[in-house]
């Protein structure tokens, strides 16, 4: 049955869309440029295929190329057909072929237990690698890890091309054979007359680099292997290279994807579209639809390229090709104005068909402004102007500020905060160089070296140790001159770490360094800064696996040493207000956005035009810098059609110390005819001084915001209900700000035994007894915790492993279809006020047995059994976690297409054997009443959340270190 949103949607497509839908057999190539409604199509046509064919959802195959774009599309398909939208696969490439892996393990047996390696490990495995005598050309003298990143990152870029080792040393030998026998390789004058040029000996040098570096990817895929690890770029090559080989898994994903749709197929690399190809070819006339714009294609640095996108339209002649013409979004002086901009990319025949001049539906027309200012200081007014302008008159209208680097939605972001004009932004932040960051190693270098007074001045003067103005300056000079006796009488807790440093667990020292110096207070008071504690905390998780330490001192000085040699190492963060009109974003995070108005501040060429880097290896396809300008307007284009009603482009004549800036070369390019420009040389001044109330109020806000954020793009587990209903302040900080902690004993005794338990499972329940012993020994080979602990546990579980063995022949003797570990996730809707809230409820089960007509639950607990009451929260000093646990996971599988109809029982098994050698398995009832219980409790944590409640919801333990933070944080000013 068909839904009144399908037949609504269906009657607003315009011809060529219609055509589009309609067409759901045999090749489809559809041009769709910015704004024509691509998703809109793509949706519609999903629904087609089921409402006018007998195929299931599962046999519709939707890629596309972000997890924003799988979003997009499910929660317009959504609307179409309902729950049905969660059977469909709709993918990233990446998330494709992770599901094809997982699903079809016994078709990749070598990557059986494999995981994701760290870039740590990565980089640990490739200065092993190149440590052999014969890459010794890769090691220079002085500099061995020079060359570590860069390999890495053509091995990366090989993969996207789909070239094997053996491909890149034949291309190389051939391409040296070229370049001797190339005439215009040959000097013809002065002393190098008839002999090589030197650019021709340079790029032989490099081909022979290349042809090491071969040697050295081969050795790293093959190490990788051995040691059970895959890399990103492993999914989509692990994929195809099976599929070009296992004929029986290539023809059983054949005869279940009856019809494959490619959104963005712009952006596809050659391994990516081989994949397509490869399940496509089943049929003569397959039924494959791919979407794209070539003038939208900024993904060339991944391996994508304007042939990949017209390969399939060789490949099948008889494909369908549409193109659409009319522009939802823009009016057609933005249309108009970007067109003769990107005409420049082609050269007059070239392409024809790809080159589509868009027709505005709009009646609005206004023209582009093009602002030139002095200065970069002058034209900061500039934007903040037009920004209260709009936020006073336009409160709904939304804004983007799209720059080119990361650096200026920085400096735009901190701009707008000063000012008092609520922004939203996302950057790349290196915790090496950000002030948190900077801090922290200050904080390490003190406490590995005590000569290092300098390190310890910079804690004080950075706000540790909870010092006031005054004893910041009297500590700060007593540092200086090395008075390090009396600093240590001032602040007894310095000599608390030094010595803690010998006795503590290797993570464990890190979470009390920050514990005591005051790092976690200043790390709790903003989003911002507890992901760059918690990007610190898992460097140094990295670090200690890869390195096998188990000292504190190591770690710092291996932590300290990596800093030295890393040239960065960032992570993502979501800044300012998130659910801000104004948007800061970069030209490559805005793709597939839209917004009313657009501001494109810092168009000159030094901030826009990205240099070629000279390249280290010889790969098959390499970029000119003509390429370079190409990708460079491609990516202005689809900044400038990301607005509807409006653009400013702004201009500095010079920066801020006076250097002079040179006008972005896209801009004369623009119909001049569409432009309106400005000189601007007004001066406001607009910086507020903000009350202490005021900063907090903001803090305040962005806060709340940033949970709200987590809660709807993350869900909510059972592990973070449990922590909200013991304390609304620690389920902010450990599931929303998610402050860095040390691994417990508790927690690593479990996670030993739940993967010992997996692996039984895994073997049909045979050899329980060595299966728990060998996995319970290879876990804490690998554990954080201290050595006297990881001896304590692992004693503990090897001897009751013959009781537990014992005890559970019958649990794993049961028949059905056995899942173990399954990731479950559902949606359910909830409401705070008028909003209507659809939360993402997930969890990870630890086994499931499906039968004909029930589904049985386990969740295994190292401890032992409770009495049902107790489970329940009815006596003394229970909470009730346990049960609640339970509710959870009925409601997760209750609202699971794949168990309709079948009764769920829900059961905890205790596998620590009580004094009857026993392991109970205890299935309490579960009714509706506690299943409306436990959606009240969640209820109750987004009002809490949606309210701003939470922040100030303290409980009633007195010690609660969290609250503690919270209370603190809110008699500071700004961090």
């Amino acid at each position: 049955m068909i839904s009144e949103e399908f037949k609504n949607a269906y009657k607003k497509l315009n011809f060529k869309q219609k055509e589009a839908v309609d067409t759901i057999e045999g090749p489809v190539m559809v041009i769709a440029g910015p704004g024509t409604g691509k998703t809109t199509i793509l949706t519609l046509r999903i629904a087609n295929i089921l409402k006018e064919t007998d195929t299931p959802p599962s046999g519709i195959l939707a890629l596309t190329f972000t997890e924003a774009g799988v979003k997009a599309m499910r929660m317009k398909l959504r609307e179409m057909i309902g729950e049905r939208t969660y059977e469909v696969p709709i993918h990233t490439f990446h998330g494709f072929a992770s599901s094809i892996i997982t699903e079809f393990g016994d078709h990749f047996p070598h990557l059986y237990k494999s995981k994701q390696i760290t870039d740590i490990e990565a980089e640990s495995m490739m200065r092993e690698i190149i440590r052999d005598k014969k890459f010794s050309k890769l090691r220079p003298l002085g500099e061995p890890d020079f060359y570590v990143n860069k390999i890495l990152g053509a091995i990366s870029k090989a993969k996207q091309e789909a070239w094997s080792p053996e491909m890149v040393k034949s291309f190389v030998k051939e391409e040296i054979e070229h370049i001797k026998k190339n005439p215009d390789s040959i000097s013809t004058r002065g002393a190098s007359k008839d002999s090589l040029k030197a650019d021709a000996l340079k790029q032989i040098e490099k081909c022979e680099r290349t042809i090491i570096f071969a040697d050295v990817y081969n050795n790293y895929e093959l190490k990788k292997i051995e040691s059970r690890k895959m890399d990103f770029d492993d999914l989509i090559f692990e994929l195809l290279k099976t599929l070009r080989t296992d004929k029986l898994l290539l023809q059983i994903l054949q005869e279940k994807f009856l019809y494959i749709l490619v959104d963005e197929h712009q952006d596809t690399n050659d391994s990516q579209n081989l994949i397509v190809k490869l399940i496509a070819d089943f049929f003569d006339n397959p039924n494959l639809f791919v979407v794209g714009d070539e003038k939208q294609a900024i993904y060339r640095f991944q391996g994508a390229s304007v042939e990949n996108f017209l390969s399939f339209q060789k490949m099948w002649n008889s494909m369908k090709v549409i193109s659409l013409v009319d522009n939802y979004r823009s009016h057609q002086n933005i249309l108009d104005a970007s067109f003769k901009m990107i005409e420049q990319n082609y050269s007059q025949r070239e392409y024809e068909d790809l080159r589509i001049k868009l027709i505005s539906c709009s009646r609005e027309i206004h023209p582009l402004d093009i602002v030139i200012a002095p200065n970069i200081e002058i034209e900061d007014e500039y934007l903040l102007e037009k920004l209260n302008e709009i936020i006073k008159k336009e409160t709904k209208e939304t804004v983007a500020i799209i720059v080119r680097r990361n650096s200026d939605v920085s400096h735009i972001l901190n701009l707008l905060e000063i000012n008092d004009i609520p922004a939203s932004a996302e950057r790349g932040v290196n915790i090496f160089s950000h002030p948190l960051g900077q801090l922290f190693f200050s904080l390490l270098e003190f406490l590995v070296d005590s000569s290092k007074t300098e390190a310890l001045a910079e804690t004080f003067a950075g706000g540790l140790w909870e010092l006031d103005f005054a004893s910041q300056a009297e500590l700060i000079k007593m540092a200086r001159s090395g008075n390090l006796r009396e600093i240590e009488k001032k602040i007894p807790l310095i000599s608390k770490l030094k010595n803690e440093i010998r006795n503590s667990g290797v993570m464990n020292y890190l979470i009390l360094a920050s514990d005591i110096s005051g790092f976690t207070k200043l790390a709790s008071e903003s989003p911002l800064a507890s992901k760059v504690w918690r990007g610190i905390y898992n460097l140094a998780e990295d670090l200690v696996i890869t390195n096998y330490i188990e000292d504190p001192q190591k770690l710092t000085d291996v932590l300290l040493a990596y800093r030295a040699s890393a040239e960065k190492k960032s992570i993502k963060i979501k800044s300012g207000k998130i659910t801000s009109q104004i948007n800061i974003m970069t030209a490559h995070s805005s793709k597939g956005l839209e917004f009313d108005y657009v501001f494109m501040p810092y168009a000159v060429e030094e901030f826009w035009i990205r240099k070629n880097r000279g390249s280290y290896f010889v790969l098959p396809i390499e970029k000119d810098e003509e390429d370079n300008i190409r990708d460079e307007r491609r990516l202005f284009y689809v900044s400038l059609t990301r607005a509807k009603k409006h653009v400013s482009i702004s201009i500095s004549l010079e920066d801020n110390q006076s250097k002079v800036l040179t006008p972005l070369r896209f801009i004369d390019e623009l119909d001049s005819s569409c432009l309106s420009q400005t000189n601007y040389y007004k001066t406001t001044k607009l910086r507020p001084s903000l009350s202490i109330e005021k900063i907090q109020s903001k803090r305040d806000e962005a806060q709340i915001d940033y949970a709200k954020k987590v809660l709807l793009e993350n869900g909510l587990s059972v592990t973070a209900l449990n922590h909200f209903l013991v304390c609304p302040i620690q389920f902010f900080y450990k599931s929303i700000l998610k402050l860095p902690e040390p691994p417990s004993a508790n927690s690593e005794k479990g996670n030993a035994m739940h993967e010992a338990l997996a692996n039984v499972w895994k073997n049909n329940g045979k050899d329980i007894q060595n299966i728990i012993e060998n996995t319970v020994h290879d876990y804490f080979k690998h554990s954080l915790l201290p050595l006297f602990e990881k001896e304590a546990i692992v004693e503990e579980l090897i001897v009751s492993a013959p009781k537990v063995a014992l005890a559970l022949v019958d649990h794993f003797n049961q028949n059905g279809n056995v899942l173990v570990e399954s990731w479950i996730e559902t949606y359910l809707y909830f409401s705070y006020k008028k909003e209507k809230i659809e939360l993402k409820l997930h969890g990870k089960l630890d086994a499931i047995i499906e039968k004909e007509k029930e589904v049985l639950v386990f969740d295994y607990k190292t401890r032992e059994a409770k009495s049902p009451a107790a489970l329940r929260g009815e006596t003394a000093g229970e909470t009730g976690d346990y049960f609640r646990q339970l509710v959870f996971y009925k409601m997760l599988l209750e609202s699971n297409k794949k168990f309709v109809g079948k009764t769920i029982e829900p059961a905890l098994v205790f596998v620590k054997p009580d004094s009857k050698n026993r392991c109970p398995t205890i299935t309490p009832p579960i009714t509706e009443t506690d299943i409306e219980k436990v959606r009240a409790e969640i209820n109750s944590l987004i009002e809490s959340v949606w309210s701003g409640k939470i922040l100030n919801s303290f409980c009633s333990d007195k010690d609660c270190k969290y609250c503690g933070y919270q209370k603190l944080g809110k008699t500071k000013g700004d961090p």
